[in-house]
């Protein structure tokens, strides 16, 4: 094992870390932003916006909330809000009262402040029904203060990031997200999911505006294979594909992805043979045997010729979401052949997603990037929402059969049970997926064959 590991070559191990650690960060913060932004708009209190996961190597407060302090409020470690100081980190715990501001009950300084009270004190008299949150002192005034409390993290973990929202499973917590109701937490859980479908939209439009080169021509078929739904219909070498589903045809990308999105389904071709114009039906393949294609023929390109192609914005976006929409057919059609047992799915962990992203970061630079990171951002959006323990879906979930019981929720621990369990059975699942990762990446393998 050592000596494999000592002449192992290391250098695509590296670009791929390099390639897919970025992908990851900003897959992962486009969700959360979802999450955070309607979390927002629901008046939910947002604690925290972590990129990476802990241990936090710096972090900033912003924001502006207004804390008013009665005689009700206890002070650690200051004798009250005449030793706040601006730029001084507290910690507050508040309530609402009627008109929904926020009351502190607890404020407490650094220890080493005046140690008027004690920090048991602080302990003992804390409650889970008040919101805790950690801030930065802008103002004080004669009856509260100002705090900067919504912490932006950059953590040295970084495999993603996260959003941390006030009592998430407690209601009686002052602006949580448990206090909202089921239609306000479904639309927040599905937020990072609804901002990872649109994902693929927004970047295939960026691509479609920006010029790139692109090659014409006339695409002919060189070779038809036998018991092909080409030779069954009567295609023959050397024809000219001039259409396919109505489109033209003068590339070899574009017949390629009409024939996949539409494998399984007769689609018409009109061809040019012997300066005649032919109409043709044909239903690719969804399975075709291996080296053949869906229709069961070679193409090429005669008579190329480079254009500089280019889309103004409203054409690159519908041309975007058009793409995106294929992209989901395609993997509907995937999904619906593992079911059937026609494919076996290959399952891959963060090791093998890694090396894919590295090996397509090399061979297509920023663009296969991008493409990968679109594939990645659909299948994110998709496997969240599904109702797995601990992902958003899961959650959904339980926010669904609240709404079904009108109102009557399922209890904390219970839900955080059933989440921890899902957890635990997700983390080995992924050890053992890493594991073939681990030993084919020994082996030199690749995922895109070769």
């Amino acid at each position: 094992m050592i000596e494999t590991l000592v002449g192992f070559n290391w250098t695509p191990v590296i670009i791929s870390l390099i390639s897919f650690i970025p992908m990851l960060i900003f897959l992962v913060v486009v969700h959360e932003l979802g999450h955070f932004f309607t979390a927002k708009w629901f008046g939910v209190k947002v604690l925290e916006f972590g990129i990476g996961y802990p241990p936090k190597a710096l972090g900033f407060y912003m924001g502006r909330t207004e804390v008013l302090a009665d005689e009700n409020t206890e002070f650690v470690n200051i004798a009250g809000l005449e030793d706040l100081k601006p730029g001084m980190i507290i910690k507050i715990r508040s309530l609402e009262d009627e008109n929904g501001n926020l009351v502190s009950r607890i404020v407490e300084a650094p220890q080493k402040q005046s140690n008027l009270n004690s920090k048991k004190s602080f302990q003992e008299s804390s409650t889970d029904q008040l919101l805790s949150h950690t801030g930065k002192v802008r103002e004080i005034s004669s009856d509260g203060f100002v705090v900067a409390d919504m912490l932006y993290s950059l953590n040295w973990t970084p495999l993603g990031g996260f959003v941390r929202l006030a009592g998430e499973n407690n209601p009686s917590v002052p602006r949580s997200l448990a206090s909202k109701g089921t239609g306000a937490r479904a639309i927040v859980l599905c937020a990072g999911s609804f901002m990872n479908a649109i994902l693929p939209i927004i970047i295939f439009t960026i691509l479609f505006m920006i010029p790139q080169d692109k090659t014409f021509g006339n695409v002919v078929v060189t070779q038809v294979f036998p018991e092909s739904p080409a030779k069954f219909v009567g295609i023959q070498s050397g024809d000219i594909i001039l259409q396919a589903d109505g489109d033209k045809v003068d590339n070899l990308h574009d017949l390629v992805r009409l024939i996949n999105f539409n494998s399984g389904s007769e689609i018409q071709w009109i061809i040019e043979r012997a300066g005649t114009q032919i109409p043709i039906d044909i239903t690719p393949r969804i399975n075709p045997p291996a080296g053949q294609g869906p229709t069961g023929i070679s193409i090429d390109l005669f008579n190329p010729t480079e254009k500089r192609v280019w889309y103004p914005p409203w054409t690159a976006m519908y041309h975007g979401a058009n793409n995106t929409w294929e992209l989901l057919i395609l993997l509907k059609r995937e999904i619906f052949s593992w079911v059937s047992g026609d494919k076996t799915p290959e399952l891959s962990g963060p090791i093998g997603i890694a090396q894919v992203t590295g090996e397509v970061t090399q061979e297509g630079g920023y663009r296969g990037w991008l493409i990968l990171a679109i594939l990645f951002s659909i299948n994110l959006a998709i496997l969240n929402i599904l109702p797995i323990p601990m992902l958003d879906g899961g959650r959904l979930l339980f926010v669904v059969i609240e709404w079904v019981r009108q109102g009557k929720r399922i209890p904390p621990e219970k839900e955080n049970l059933v989440h921890l369990v899902g957890f635990a059975v997700l983390i080995v699942l992924i050890i053992l997926i890493s594991t073939n990762d681990i030993n084919r990446l020994l082996q030199g393998n690749s995922l895109l064959g070769g």
